[in-house]
């Protein structure tokens, strides 16, 4: 009783009025550490490590939000957890939005976000890491948001040199030289609903967005096809990030509420300038249904 006693008189200090009486539009602990397991359909069981990031908002009237909260609801609901699937990822993280905003009531928003890292292989391609992006935003009064992505990196040729090159020195378009660099995608889908995406499906179709993909061990027979193949379909980054918006509404449109927008965006460490290239293209699927419709794709 005395403990209690004790406890029950400290001094709230969070909710003090602050000096400076401004609205906070986030404060978040971020890059919490957590264990989280995928049971797949055989019963097995594989862990990974993951990375959160939990935020709320806070008004004017409070000094500071009382982080232990925040902390308690990504090790009760976050830390340890077993899913089974991707939309059951995101219902896990939807309830942690909802204990944030229970707990943190003077809060009228909280999103939590999880990063993990997924090592892709196929036929082609050996354990590519892929950096897994799942998030959930809740609104007391606009409802929940949900987000689901993936980024990884490429390569990408310059068809400009290349053409030049070609012109300039009357040599074949596929035997031209240009400089090549890799690419970072990163590509993701937000929606209202929960988002059901296979997520090697989906690794494995925005590949073909590059004009060919990396790889960590190349053989020197090797290296000669993947130079060829990406020299034969040299790229922009404009056209990386074109491509990969088309690949994911052509393979995932009927999956998709029609509130939902795709995003992708693409980082180019250029090879021959001091400096990189970003592009961002983002769309809502109602507008991509009447210029993808329309003949305004290849």
């Amino acid at each position: 009783m005395r403990c209690t006693a004790i406890k029950n008189s400290l001094p709230d200090v969070q909710r003090d009025p602050p000096t400076t009486r401004l609205a906070i539009n986030r404060v978040c602990i971020q890059n919490f550490k957590v264990k989280v397991c995928l049971k797949n359909g055989d019963s097995q069981v594989e862990c990974q490590l993951g990375t959160v990031t939990a935020c709320v908002n806070l008004g004017e009237e409070l000094r500071g939000i009382h982080v232990s909260r925040s902390v308690e609801a990504v090790l009760n609901l976050i830390n340890g957890v077993t899913y089974l699937d991707l939309p059951d990822l995101q219902h896990i993280l939807r309830k942690v939005t909802q204990y944030l905003l229970v707990k943190h009531e003077y809060s009228s928003k909280a999103s939590v976000k999880l990063k993990l890292v997924h090592l892709f292989t196929s036929d082609d391609i050996d354990a590519l890491p892929v950096n897994i992006h799942v998030s959930v935003g809740l609104s007391k009064v606009g409802g929940a948001r949900y987000r689901v992505g993936v980024s990884f990196e490429g390569m990408s040729v310059c068809p400009c040199v290349q053409q030049v090159y070609s012109f300039l020195e009357n040599t074949p378009i596929s035997n031209t030289p240009s400089h090549s660099q890799r690419a970072l995608i990163l590509a993701h889908i937000d929606s209202s609903n929960p988002i059901n995406l296979g997520l090697s499906e989906t690794v494995k179709a925005l590949l073909s967005a590059f004009s060919a993909p990396v790889r960590s061990l190349l053989k020197r027979d090797q290296e000669y096809r993947l130079v060829k193949k990406a020299f034969e379909n040299p790229k922009f980054a404009e056209d990386v990030a074109r491509e990969a918006v088309y690949i994911l509404y052509k393979e995932f449109r009927n999956r998709l509420s029609t509130d939902s927008r795709i995003t992708v965006k693409v980082l180019s460490f250029e090879s021959v300038h001091p400096f990189n290239l970003c592009v961002k293209v983002r769309h809502g699927l109602r507008e991509l249904d009447k210029v993808l419709n329309n003949g305004a794709t290849k």
